[in-house]
């Protein structure tokens, strides 16, 4: 797993990486995907693998940065209006945004690929 970053930054944001290593996310602490890495060996892996690893890796990084919201829960009180459960239910949301659009990302790259494969 990728560490988080350090205590710091004001800013929390949430690392993660997908269990083969080949696919790493990051979301700001707004829940946003802020950054997707995908190392040259993912691009081997069939579109359903890569779909898998890339929503693997950003579920992580989500659960990266719930992880430090409730630490910081713990230690200091939330801005005035913020409310946990939005902000859980916002990062939910935003999951399921991503699959969809990891799908689309997936399905052109296998057919990318298959084209390449064509020629």
């Amino acid at each position: 797993m990728i560490e988080s970053r350090p205590a710091e930054d004001t800013d929390p944001r949430g690392v993660g990486e997908s269990a083969r290593g080949l696919v790493s996310a990051e979301v700001g602490a707004d829940g946003l995907l802020a950054d997707l890495r995908l190392n040259p060996r993912a691009l081997r892996l069939g579109s359903a693998a890569l779909a898998e690893d890339i929503v693997s890796a950003v579920r992580a990084a989500q659960e990266d940065l719930r992880g430090q919201i409730d630490e910081s829960a713990g230690t200091q009180a939330l801005p005035e209006g913020l409310d946990p459960s939005v902000l859980v239910r916002r990062l939910d949301e935003l999951e399921a945004q991503a699959g969809l659009g990891f799908l689309r990302f997936s399905t052109a790259l296998d057919e990318a690929l298959r084209r390449l494969d064509d020629r």
